[in-house]
């Protein structure tokens, strides 16, 4: 795997097919995951070992705040009509 921050890349065609059987060209390791760790892990998993349920859950995209539906806009404010004569009780200018 080649390790570019946070995201892991495949380096050789073994990793590659792993990643596409999940359904992902590239792994985006969260904050609550060691990038280096979740390499070793992919490591072991190409190697032979049945792990794959793990990568499976660090893999899954999970909605942040900003993917939830989106809300249409607020209505426009309404504004005093603007007219040339004084309102009621007020003296002109």
């Amino acid at each position: 795997m080649r390790i570019t921050g946070r995201i892991l890349r495949p380096s050789n065609l073994v990793e590659r097919r792993l990643l596409m059987s999940l359904g992902v060209d590239y792994i985006r390791v969260s904050r609550a995951f060691n990038p280096y760790a979740v390499a070793r892990l992919v490591k072991r998993i190409t190697a032979g070992s049945t792990d794959i349920q793990k990568l499976k859950v660090i893999c899954s995209k999970k909605p942040g705040p900003g993917f939830g539906p989106i809300s249409p806009p607020p209505p426009p404010p309404q504004l005093p009509d603007s007219t040339s004569e004084p309102r009621e009780g007020e003296r002109a200018a």
